[in-house]
Parts: structure tokens; C-alpha cells; sequence
């Protein structure tokens, strides 16, 4: 945990304290109130279904301070009385970054942001204590509670900066305003909520509105949205791509079993990285990466190092030895840029190739085409397709008609049944969806059933 004491939080949330240690440090901040021990800081947000306000009492006999509103009505325990929980939570990392000169780095994306963060702060942590935000937390929630939860000492912070409706992206630069702020792509995820490309673009976009003046946008040059913000922007741009101009310039890329080899250009410079995570896309997210620890710092060779030993974990397709089959997890979200990343990974592998591609959710006006698209393409990259949801049956239609081997089905049980009844010794087999379809479940019980063989 970051050096806190509760004597900074109330200051930096503009707070009034009641029965509260100031000089004592906070030993974690929470959400949860299950979390919560001694000197613990519990955020009373509001809710959907609950307000955390219904569970200070907790909090105070486990020991923790509750941040709460200013008209919250028992002052029997020790706690910190703002205008708004949530807008206090911005304010602490913010006065926190200022008061400690933190460099933030920020990354947003349609496709490949979680990949960009998490090989640019293993870039980073070759000469600094960085902090990330951790798994999905990409939000003014999330963000703080990653961000504090890092190691006293941290110098930088690579924020993950999502967004589902304008207005967050820009939010999240307020309160963690970015020195690098990188875009990894563009595309039709949120479609449904924002309407059109151009609403999605804009969105993005907040991202080089919130950048230090004095700061660098490291742009995706063979993405025309992205391309089309660089090219407006007053900001410094350094782009990454294939473009032959491009300041990291991606040359090749080549899935081995277990790795991808990537060949650049950086500034001119060749430069040659076996990365231990699967698929030709993360070219474009280790030249971003590269261009972040150049412009804070981090030499060529010491980054490259970092890339090689990174994690796989790391990587958010997940390889599984499930007895005599392989399992390659990739389970997180999905669009039809992912998911055809994904697809080229499982055709570099040997054996037979089976895919299940699940609903893509929040297309909208893409929703029938982004479908038919994963339909065609997958018939050049498996061996045997089985499309799993109401919607994926537009990914079904198209593949029969570009002549693989398909078949649908409404339900990850029957997804299972279909699984098990068809893979043999030496297969591998993609899991590919919207998270809101629940793949994980299906992988869990797919890997215990091969086990169990």
C-alpha cells in the first residue's frame, strides 16, 4: 500500500474528520466492506442495488474509518464527511500524484489496451517502481484502488483508461493526468451504446485532450481513427505500425508454439524481441510499449529484456494443458478485431483446430455484419467451428457458406456436450467471447473434463 495517513486524506478530499487517527497511517482502501481491518479506509459509494452507507457500522467494528457523505446521520464512529465519496476518491489520487510527482501513462483502445498497459509497465519496472491498474479496473473507481494499492516508492503509473459513454475517458485524465498516453486501436466495441464510429472516436480521443501540454501521444498509424486523431492534435505524436515512417516501425511478426518473435525498427534501429505471449497483434502492442520507456527513459536493450520475461500469465490468452487437448483461453471481451487476432493464433498451432466463438456483444449497427465477418474468416483458420449464442448464429451462417465445418448451439452446456463428444488427442481448441457470455465456465469444466480422461 502507498504511504497514506488519514490526516492527507481528509486535506486531499477537501473532508471534515470525526473521531478519526489523523497521524495514523491507512492500511488499505476498500469498497468492500468484507475487506475492511484495522485503519482500513472503506468508500461508502452509492449502488444499483445497495448503498455502502448501510455497512459503516460494519466497518467500525472491524476497525476501519468510512468515508462517507456530509450528511451521513451517526457520528458514533470514526469517519471522513464529504460532498461525494466517489468525486473524493479522484481527488486523493490526484492530490497524490501531484504531492509525489508520479508520471502516469495512459492507455485506451477498443482492442489490445490491457495488453499495451501491461507490457509497457513491465518496461517501465526495469528503472522505476511502477504500479498499474490491475485486471478490468479501468474506471474512477478502479483506478484509485489499483494506483494505492502499489508499493511505497512508486514513481510511475500505467493507467488503463476505459470507457462505455463520453465524458469518461476525460474524467479518468483529470484524475490521473496523463504524460504518455497511448492509443492501441479503434473499432466498433461500444457501438451499441455510442451510436456511431465518429461518437467512439471522439471518446477515445478525450484521452490527448486530457495529455500534459509538454506531453507524447503514441498512436497507432495503421488505424485510420486513430490516425485521423494524431494527424489533428497539437500534442507531440510518435506513431507505431507498419507505416515505413513509423517511429516504431512493426516489420514481421511469427508465432512459434509457445512464443512470438517480433522483428522492428525503432527510430531506425533493428531490434528483435521473442515475446512469451501468443499472436502477431502484440507487434503493434510491444511498439507501443517501446516508444512509452523510450520517451520516459528506459534504453532499447533494457526494455527488450523486460518483454522477454515477461509473464505469460500476463497475456490475455491463456494456454491450457487439459490432458491430451490444448485449450487456448481467451475469454476477457471480444470484437472482430480480437477475435480474428485470436483465430490466428490457433491456426499458427499444430493438430487439429477447433474454435468456439461466442455472442459479441455491444456491436450495434455492426452487430449482423462484425458477426459474419468472424464467420468468413474463421473458415481460413480452423478446422471446425462451433458458434455459441443467438447471435453467433450470423457467425455460423457465414462460415458454412465460406465451406468449414461448422455447427451452432444455443448454450455453453450444450456447447460442453458438442466439446466432448468430438475432441480426440492433439487438439487445440479456441474459447473466444464477450465476457458477458461466461466462457470461463465453459473452459473450467473443459479442462477438468480432459483431465479427468
Amino acid at each position: 500500500m502507498m504511504p497514506l495517513t488519514f490526516g492527507e486524506v481528509e486535506r486531499w478530499t477537501r473532508g471534515t474528520a470525526l473521531k478519526c487517527p489523523l497521524d495514523r497511517p491507512v492500511t488499505r482502501l476498500t469498497i468492500d466492506s468484507r475487506e475492511v481491518g484495522p485503519d482500513a479506509l472503506f468508500f461508502a459509494l452509492p449502488g444499483t442495488r445497495t448503498d455502502g452507507h448501510a455497512f459503516v457500522e460494519e466497518v467500525w467494528k472491524a476497525g476501519g474509518v468510512a468515508l462517507v457523505k456530509d450528511d451521513f446521520p451517526s457520528a458514533a464512529g470514526p469517519q471522513i464527511r464529504v460532498a461525494s465519496p466517489l468525486k473524493a476518491m479522484g481527488q486523493l489520487l490526484r492530490n497524490y500524484i501531484e504531492a509525489y510527482h508520479v508520471t502516469v501513462v495512459g492507455v485506451t483502445g477498443s482492442v489490445g489496451k490491457t495488453s499495451v498497459k501491461e507490457l509497457s509497465a513491465a518496461v517501465l519496472t526495469a528503472r522505476y517502481q511502477t504500479a498499474w491498474s490491475l485486471g478490468n479496473y479501468n474506471t474512477n473507481i478502479g483506478l484509485p484502488l489499483s494506483f494505492f494499492q502499489g508499493q511505497a516508492g512508486t514513481t510511475h503509473f500505467v493507467a488503463e483508461m476505459g470507457m462505455s459513454a463520453p465524458g469518461e475517458i476525460h474524467e479518468l485524465t483529470q484524475i490521473a493526468p496523463p504524460q504518455v498516453a497511448v492509443i492501441s486501436t479503434i473499432g466498433p466495441s461500444h457501438l451499441e451504446r455510442l451510436g456511431s464510429m465518429e461518437a467512439i472516436q471522439h471518446a477515445k480521443g478525450e484521452i490527448l485532450e486530457g495529455l500534459k501540454d509538454d506531453g507524447l501521444a503514441v498512436l497507432n498509424h495503421d488505424n485510420h481513427w486513430v490516425r485521423e486523431l494524431g494527424e489533428q492534435t497539437p500534442k507531440r505524436v510518435e506513431w507505431f505500425g507498419t507505416f515505413e515512417g513509423a517511429s516504431a516501425r512493426v516489420m514481421s511478426a511469427v508465432v512459434t508454439q509457445d512464443r512470438t518473435r517480433i522483428e522492428l525498427l525503432v527510430h531506425g534501429r533493428p531490434l528483435t524481441i521473442d515475446l512469451p505471449w501468443l499472436g502477431v497483434h502484440h507487434a503493434h502492442n510491444v511498439a507501443a510499449s517501446l516508444l512509452v520507456g523510450l520517451e520516459l527513459g528506459v534504453p532499447l536493450s533494457e526494455a527488450r529484456d523486460q518483454l522477454e520475461a515477461i509473464e505469460a500469465g500476463r497475456s490475455r490468452i491463456r494456454v491450457i494443458d487439459a490432458g491430451q487437448f490444448t485449450i487456448l483461453e481467451d475469454v476477457y471481451n471480444a470484437s472482430p478485431l480480437s477475435t480474428g487476432a485470436a483465430l490466428d493464433v490457433l491456426a499458427s498451432r499444430g493438430g487439429r483446430r477447433m474454435a468456439v466463438v461466442g455472442d459479441m456483444l455491444e456491436l450495434g449497427q455492426e452487430e449482423v455484419p462484425g458477426h459474419q465477418q468472424v464467420g468468413r474468416y474463421a473458415a481460413s483458420r480452423t478446422d471446425l467451428l462451433l458458434c455459441v449464442g443467438e447471435r453467433a448464429r450470423h457467425t455460423y451462417e457465414a462460415a458454412r457458406a465460406a465451406g468449414v465445418a461448422a455447427a451452432w448451439t444455443a448454450t455453453r452446456q450444450d456447447a460442453l456436450d458438442w466439446l466432448t463428444q468430438r475432441l480426440a488427442p492433439g487438439d487445440t481448441v479456441l474459447l473466444k467471447a464477450s465476457r458477458g457470455m461466461q466462457f470461463e465456465w465453459l473452459s473450467r469444466q473443459l479442462a477438468a473434463w480432459g483431465d479427468a480422461q
